[in-house]
């Protein structure tokens, strides 16, 4: 199957632009370039069955670029579009009763996310870009009726509902039950995980997070995420560098934290 054919046509949106008027008729078409993207392999185009169509080629996507700190949307908009991290990576972060924020997750290059308020209709979190970033804008109703056309689409769709079901509850087994060393090697084991599936180095990363974010997800300070990096690397498990994170020995981080990977 041609890649390219598979989400178009795409329209470029400004992030001021309100999604509605992106996708009407009206707006403007651009070309899809997912035959070039680096993460087309586990985003939409690889949904369809292998030489098949998939209705979501009659779909329009439109493209949105975010500068660092912008929004996608926020806590208590309408839900009624999913979004695939096109570059970039980016945070969901609820609002806490005494006005500070908990990061929710993380979300990078490839992954879907907005399924948080399809039980009640609105956005319970807020997702923010963490660096420079673009995201592909699909309408939930246009991927619904896909899913009710295409099996491939439907098993796709659960799987990836299932897949952030069993990760949150991982996390919060994690928070519950372990040290905070133990939760930063889960962090970067899985963070290694998950950016080798989309074409990313597995043992040499950056860090797009800060160690405050990661600390707000993990149920830890920003100096507690400090102190732990810092024993990793004294147990020779990794080096770091800044935001710079070489994982040297793999296996035995793993076989360390066995318990709770």
């Amino acid at each position: 199957m041609e890649l390219q054919s598979a989400v178009q046509p795409i329209h470029f949106v400004d992030s001021s632009m309100p999604l509605s008027a992106a996708l009407s008729p009206a707006a403007a078409p651009g070309h899809s370039t997912c035959d070039t993207c680096l993460v087309r392999h586990v985003c939409l185009p690889s949904w369809a069955e292998p030489g098949a169509h998939t209705p979501l080629e009659r779909t329009p996507i439109a493209r949105r670029r975010l500068r660092k700190g912008q929004s996608v949307f926020r806590d208590g908009e309408r839900c009624e579009f999913i979004y695939a991290v096109r570059y970039g990576s980016f945070k969901s972060v609820a609002s806490l009763r005494d006005g500070r924020e908990q990061v929710m997750s993380f979300h990078l290059p490839g992954e879907l996310f907005g399924f948080d308020g399809l039980a009640t209709g609105k956005h319970p979190t807020s997702v923010r870009a963490i660096e420079d970033a673009e995201v592909c804008v699909l309408p939930y109703a246009e991927l619904s009726e896909a899913a009710g056309e295409s099996r491939s689409v439907l098993h796709h769709l659960t799987s990836t509902l299932s897949a952030e079901l069993v990760r949150e509850r991982h996390v919060a087994a994690l928070i519950a039950s372990t040290r905070s060393e133990e939760r930063v090697a889960t962090f970067l084991l899985n963070l290694s995980q998950r950016l080798h599936a989309r074409g990313y180095s597995a043992s040499a990363f950056q860090l797009r997070m800060t160690r405050e974010e990661i600390g707000s997800y993990l149920g830890a300070t920003l100096e507690t995420v400090s102190r732990c990096l810092s024993s990793l690397a004294r147990q020779g498990f990794v080096t770091v560098r800044r935001r710079q994170i070489e994982i040297i020995d793999p296996e035995g981080l793993r076989a360390s934290y066995a318990d709770s990977v």
